[in-house]
């Protein structure tokens, strides 16, 4: 009996170390290299801000930002309900909800949220969540261009005030951390700031 045990807590021992690291998000340490140039070679893609071209917002959370988006590389946009959510790369819808006027910070809402998932050509995979009642543009097989209005923004699902929530992964499911054009250059965004959309 105590060799089955020692052999389990061995084999859950070689599990943390070895495996666990690499199911791991980036790191503090990591995105933080990124947002600041120390990492020079980043052939990352490049993507457009995911909404219209001139328009501005602001960054309220980032990866890794305290409040809500703990281990996890996604961004949140604070605008207002039926602001222009626009691709932020070209791919196929492969799926959307838009039927739901629910929104708020009660567990049942998680289920509320109405979003758009594209499929970009590299399978990589982009999620537009707590668009407006009736705020989706596309369908489910729909191919769509970088730029191309696909939504509206609301504040449906898990959520305590309108924002559009944006999220990539890559095709094994790995969240990653995006970069933009933007009128300062390509960048890693920063909460507390706005960004502007520019076309490139």
């Amino acid at each position: 009996m105590n060799y089955i045990y020692c052999m389990q807590s061995l084999f859950t021992l070689i599990f943390c170390l070895f495996c666990l690291p690499a199911l791991a998000q980036l790191s503090d340490g990591e995105i933080m290299d990124l947002k600041t140039g120390r990492r020079k070679e980043d052939t990352s893609y490049v993507y457009w801000l995911p909404y219209a071209e001139n328009k501005r917002f602001l960054l309220i959370q980032a990866s890794n930002s305290k409040m809500s988006h703990r281990d996890e590389l996604s961004l949140d946009f604070k605008m207002k309900k039926g602001s222009k959510i626009c691709a932020a790369r070209e791919g196929v819808v492969i799926e959307a909800r838009g039927d739901s006027d629910k929104g708020g910070l009660k567990e049942e809402n998680l289920h509320d949220g109405n979003y758009i998932i594209i499929r970009h050509p590299d399978g990589s995979i982009a999620k537009y969540w707590h668009l407006e009642k009736d705020g989706v543009f596309v369908k489910v097989g729909d191919t769509v261009q970088k730029g191309q209005p696909i939504g509206a923004s609301g504040n449906t699902g898990y959520t305590a005030f309108p924002h559009l929530h944006f999220q990539i992964n890559d095709k094994t499911g790995r969240q990653i951390l995006t970069r933009f054009y933007t009128r300062r250059g390509i960048k890693y965004l920063r909460p507390g700031n706005w960004y502007k959309c520019v076309r490139l």
